[in-house]
């Protein structure tokens, strides 16, 4: 079997674009995946087209020796646009393998070590009182936990109103939803490390799941810092790419939960291995996952197989209209979980149809978040 084509589909979709990639055989067997770095898609897709040199009449059995291929051979190594677009490679290649065997990849990696996959979804709100109501809305639904980003985008400064105000939030969710539903906060990396103790100090009491990316990762340092003296886990990742700058984040003591993103870090071997770096120091991981629904199946074939895995992201779980971008699955949990597809593969397909008829424009706009002084605010 050789590679003859590679297929590129990005996708507009209700403020994001989704790159899909589709590699074609000469046996008819197509693999899709999905790529990403956020707002640089342009990028993203510039990236792709030039790996598709090293694709073209290769066997795609050997993901390795391809990954490696692609990745050593080039001066630039890593980086969030590289990395992405290798990603959506990777998870291609992963299911013409599965496809051509007959089997489902988690099959591929060792086999299914549970059977269903414990999720969570995002809330937002305004008052604390909203984000309550939201928090017990996704409950009900079946979500098996929440995450949400009490900050505003923030600057040098960060208000004692600010702290208090997120406080608040944090407090109307747990007192909603009680004290069984884990419940994680996301720092989108807007505080800087002493204003990220600060907020560590005043969520801690409501038994915060894990705090995810409290700083920007550029500071290992700084998160090993917060670890030690917070008494919150600590969660970054999903701007780490590759298994070396998590290799420095464990060795460093810098992380509780490792949170690589699939479509960003490598691919799903690639997350398979930070998996298997972040057991050895007795870390969980829980995936990264603000993407398509594709992006959610093809974790739940490494969650389904690596015995330290904490808990799935799910980014929208009250919108059903997810669901027209791929046809085999549905983003609707029981009693907490999801269950991962069993057929051949990852055991979907792509609703061409519906996404051929979406806009293709990069999602990137130009930056509005600036404080009342004119500086840029960290969004």
């Amino acid at each position: 079997m050789q590679i003859t084509q590679l297929e590129i589909l990005p996708a507009a979709f209700q403020g994001r674009v989704y790159v899909y990639v589709k590699l074609h055989t000469d046996e008819g067997i197509v693999g899709i995946g999905e790529a990403a770095c956020s707002g640089k898609e342009s990028a993203l897709i510039g990236a792709l087209r030039d790996m598709e040199h090293c694709l073209i009449g290769e066997d795609p059995f050997q993901i390795e020796r391809l990954w490696q291929l692609i990745y050593r051979t080039a001066f630039w190594r890593g980086g969030p646009v590289l990395s992405g677009a290798l990603s959506g490679i990777e998870h291609a290649l992963w299911d013409i393998k599965g496809k051509a065997l007959n089997a489902p990849v988690y099959e591929l990696l060792g086999g299914s070590y549970r059977h269903q996959v414990k999720a969570y979804c995002w809330i937002g709100g305004a008052e604390p009182e909203t984000w309550a109501r939201a928090a017990v809305e996704r409950i009900e639904a079946g979500w098996g936990g929440l995450k949400f980003t009490p900050f505003d985008p923030t600057g040098p400064a960060f208000s004692l109103a600010h702290g208090k105000r997120v406080e608040a939030i944090v407090k109307a969710v747990r007192e909603a939803v009680g004290d069984e539903v884990p419940i994680a906060i996301d720092g989108h990396g807007r505080l800087n490390p002493v204003n990220a103790m600060e907020m560590a100090k005043r969520i801690e009491p409501y038994g915060i799941l894990f705090f995810e990316e409290p700083v920007l990762p550029e500071s290992v340092d700084a998160l090993a810092e917060l670890r030690r003296t917070a008494g919150v886990p600590i969660a970054p990742g999903e701007r780490l790419f590759t298994r070396y700058p998590f290799r420095e984040c464990l060795v460093k003591g810098a992380v509780d939960v490792v949170q690589p993103d699939i479509c960003t870090c490598g691919g799903i071997m690639e997350a398979f291995k930070i998996a298997a770096l972040a057991d050895a120091f007795f870390a969980t991981i829980a995936p990264h996952n603000p993407l398509s629904p594709l992006s959610t199946v093809i974790c739940l074939h490494l969650d389904t197989v690596v015995p330290n895995f904490l808990i799935q992201e799910v980014p929208d779980g009250n919108n059903p209209a997810r669901k027209l971008l791929i046809d085999g699955f549905e983003e609707k949990p029981e009693k907490g979980y999801l269950k991962v597809p069993r057929g051949p593969g990852w055991g979907v397909s792509l609703n061409e149809e519906y996404i051929r008829t979406l806009e293709e424009r990069p999602s990137y706009q130009k930056p509005d978040s600036f404080d009342v002084d004119g500086s840029i605010l960290d969004i």
